[in-house]
């Protein structure tokens, strides 16, 4: 096992979400949600590898389905399964009505980043599932914001932080003949 800082966690899993496709805001936000889950789980790399192997196949929620929660109708099940970072910051962007919650949420794919996502902020999940694949969640009001936790490191096993850079090597830009000519740096004159 390998002890990662919290930055290191948050760091490797932004980059690693961006290297699977997410954009930089929402990679940023899977990168503070990957930190609160290593802060309370030692499986936090395991869930960050689900996320990037299925990220492809897990479907943002569509505008009908967002509006049928906005007025607290009954959700409807996907064929495909939902995807919790963006159903995430769609709650967090534009969040629900107090009539609307408690909200029952069918099929969400990888629930505890949506937990992990919603964690500081006025909703929580009121059942989350773990390390499940897709699981139905309720999401409903929190009392109290939580504060950031502190004082732990991220463990993390070998072959799973090799899996985890293969997705954020996809993010470095290719070297040219020119950049390795010059090396590090400006080259030989530093005109900064």
């Amino acid at each position: 096992m390998i002890d990662l800082s919290l930055n290191e966690v948050e760091t490797l899993s932004a980059k690693a979400a961006r290297g699977v496709g997410f954009s930089w805001g929402l990679a940023e936000d899977i990168g503070r949600a990957a930190r609160r889950i290593a802060v309370e789980d030692d499986n936090w790399g395991m869930a960050m590898l689900s996320l990037a192997e299925n990220a492809q196949s897990l479907t943002a929620p569509d505008p009908a389905r967002a509006a049928r929660w906005r007025k607290g109708e009954a959700d409807k099940p996907a064929q495909t399964p939902l995807c919790p970072i963006r159903t995430a910051a769609l709650l967090l962007d534009a969040p629900l009505p107090g009539s609307a919650l408690p909200l029952a949420i069918i099929g969400v794919g990888l629930p505890v980043w949506l937990d992990a996502m919603l964690r500081r902020s006025a909703m929580r999940v009121a059942r989350p599932a773990g390390l499940a694949k897709r699981a139905d969640v309720v999401i409903e009001h929190r009392a109290e914001i939580e504060q950031p936790a502190t004082g732990r490191r991220g463990a993390i096993d070998e072959q799973t932080l090799a899996a985890l850079n293969s997705f954020a090597v996809r993010t470095y830009v290719p070297e040219s003949e020119r950049s390795r000519m010059r090396g590090a740096g400006g080259g030989r004159v530093d005109d900064e």
